[in-house]
């Protein structure tokens, strides 16, 4: 590595290992990796037995275990070392991008962007949800379509969609990569989603019930997108706070789905028949902003997920979104997730910290439709392409 991409790399370091110590509680998230990890090594081996516990694909598990094992075995916390894995990813992403850049693939700068990135510096450090694994591995599965390695492509995608679900997002767009034909896309279609079926099995043969309960059927939680929205202004309107999970939203869930689901298909047909000319960053960042602005239920993690995409070659929008979601994130964990930055709040500083998170929910969600349309719009063929360009 040269000097140039191991300076983003320290600073990242540096940084998120400031944050996770600072912000060291088991609270929200970190406390129910805890709680499967008690389940796991004093119960039973299966974490899909857990009851709205644990949504993920099985690898993060084993990472949820062993760091109560290690803290049972007087080696650290057990929320900070949960946490590590996730840096890890976070700086594999800056040293991608590094790599990304020297190879003219990424901004020279796009590096630094995301080692500095405050919605990377709270998910990762303070919030602990491990989202930057999966999304190094499709940042990396990005750019080996990019040169045109569909074979590293797809065994770098199936290793993100076994760690967490949401990359299988981006299989169309990346199978398809480069004009490849459907022989080619079904091949590289085979190799990404073999890794994660073969995980799931022994899961399936156990309690397929509960698998289905826990992973398949999850319709997301309403703290963000437009679901999130409506339930922040149902707040303001009348004082009262809806519950956020997806059965309190059974429409709402079922709209996201149905309007997601349609916009995904008909995103990937507009590409493969070449309506829309995206190379496979555009379209894996198009498919991702489809995602925020079509599906209600949205997590607070949801909001990195474009990030590490966005900033091979960052846009104005991407500065925007960045904006809007750190105040969303930041009024999000002092309004509902007490303990992540701060403990519980009351009175006036609690309203504003609500209101903070509807900001930042609503602005994140204008942007990312704004940028949606601006992208696709570029696409069309013939279109004077704005690359670069913000909203």
């Amino acid at each position: 590595m040269t000097r140039a991409a191991l300076l983003p790399v320290l600073v990242a370091l540096a940084l998120r290992l400031a944050v996770i110590l600072a912000f060291d509680a088991s609270v929200a998230d970190v406390a129910r990796y805890e709680r499967v990890a008690r389940h796991l090594l004093d119960q039973s081996w299966n974490p899909y037995a857990t009851e709205r516990l644990y949504p993920y694909p099985p690898p993060w598990a084993a990472i949820e275990a062993t760091a109560l094992g290690l803290e049972r075995a007087g080696i650290g916390s057990f929320a900070v070392n949960v946490k590590l894995p996730v840096l890890a990813a976070d700086l594999g992403i800056v040293a991608l991008l590094a790599r990304a850049a020297a190879l003219g693939l990424a901004a020279p700068f796009a590096a630094w962007l995301f080692a500095l990135h405050p919605v990377s510096l709270l998910i990762t450090g303070a919030h602990g949800q491990f989202d930057a694994i999966p999304l190094g591995f499709l940042l990396l599965a990005v750019l080996l379509a990019e040169r045109g390695r569909a074979s590293s492509s797809a065994l770098a995608l199936g290793a993100g969609i076994a760690t967490k679900s949401f990359p299988v997002l981006a299989l169309p767009f990346l199978a398809f990569a480069g004009g490849a034909s459907p022989r080619a896309a079904i091949r590289y279609a085979a190799t990404a989603l073999a890794p994660g079926a073969l995980l799931l099995a022994p899961f399936a043969v156990a309690d397929a019930a509960a698998l289905w309960r826990e992973l398949i059927a999850y319709g997301g939680i309403a703290d963000f997108g437009w679901a999130g929205v409506a339930r922040g202004v149902e707040w303001l309107l009348t004082g009262v706070l809806p519950r956020s999970e997806a059965r309190f939203w059974p429409a709402a869930a079922a709209a996201s789905k149905l309007a997601f689901l349609a916009g995904w298909a008909a995103l990937a047909l507009a590409v493969r028949a070449r309506r829309l000319e995206l190379a496979p960053q555009r379209g894996v960042l198009a498919v991702l902003l489809a995602f925020a602005v079509l599906y209600g239920l949205q997590s607070a993690q949801y909001l990195l997920w474009l990030v590490p995409v966005a900033l091979l070659r960052p846009e104005r929008a991407a500065a925007a979104h960045a904006a809007a979601a750190t105040i969303g994130l930041v009024g999000f964990y002092l309004f509902l997730a007490p303990g992540v930055l701060h403990g519980p709040l009351e009175g006036e500083a609690l309203r504003t910290a609500g209101g903070l998170w509807l900001l930042g929910s609503v602005g994140s969600l204008v942007v990312c439709a704004l940028w949606l349309v601006r992208l696709l719009r570029d696409a069309a063929p013939g279109s004077l392409r704005g690359e670069g360009r913000g909203v």
